[in-house]
């Protein structure tokens, strides 16, 4: 047997030597999500590489982007974590730094003083204007090898795989 060419190649290699030895293994199943946990990391590593020179971790970037899309550029710390899939006690580090670094605002709210409202500065509106045509050509790249239609199909079958992640996830919860 030859050497695989590539990550994914070894992948269904492994699968299919797997599979010799754990009957009923779900190969499909499990090679959909081991390709998905690729994509992630990979996904990740290139964002890190084209946000990193501007001194931004990949949590940072996601808060940031996350308060730059809301209408007013506010939004509640509770908000954020979902928005951005952080968790609480991570939030507040990532809000420390930004704060430090001057690209958002924390005050306590007017309603409700026990709640935080994190607003973007002209300084991280700026930096994600800076920092966004850095990850167009990336982008492009990656996807410039599906045609239109193909794109919009893969953006509708991930979508519909991540609503049924979530159904799952909720039901194994309840």
């Amino acid at each position: 047997m030859g050497v695989p060419h590539s990550r994914i190649a070894m992948l269904e290699s492994n699968l299919s030597a797997l599979s010799t030895r754990v009957p009923g293994l779900p190969v499909e199943g499990v090679l959909l999500c081991r390709l998905m946990l690729h994509l992630g990391r990979e996904t990740a590593a290139t964002l890190h590489q084209h946000i990193r020179p501007f001194g931004l971790a990949e949590p940072e970037f996601r808060v940031l982007m996350t308060l730059f899309t809301q209408i007013d550029g506010i939004a509640h710390p509770t908000e954020l974590c979902a928005g951005a899939a952080i968790s609480p006690a991570n939030m507040s580090r990532i809000c420390d730094a930004l704060v430090a670094r001057s690209l958002i605002t924390r005050v306590a709210s007017e309603q409700d003083r026990r709640r935080m409202v994190l607003a973007i500065t002209a300084a991280g509106e700026h930096l994600v204007q800076r920092l966004m045509p850095s990850l167009f050509a990336p982008l492009g790249a990656i996807c410039d090898e599906f045609t239109a239609p193909e794109r919009h199909l893969l953006i509708n079958l991930m979508k519909r795989l991540a609503y049924r992640m979530e159904d799952v996830a909720q039901s194994e919860h309840a």
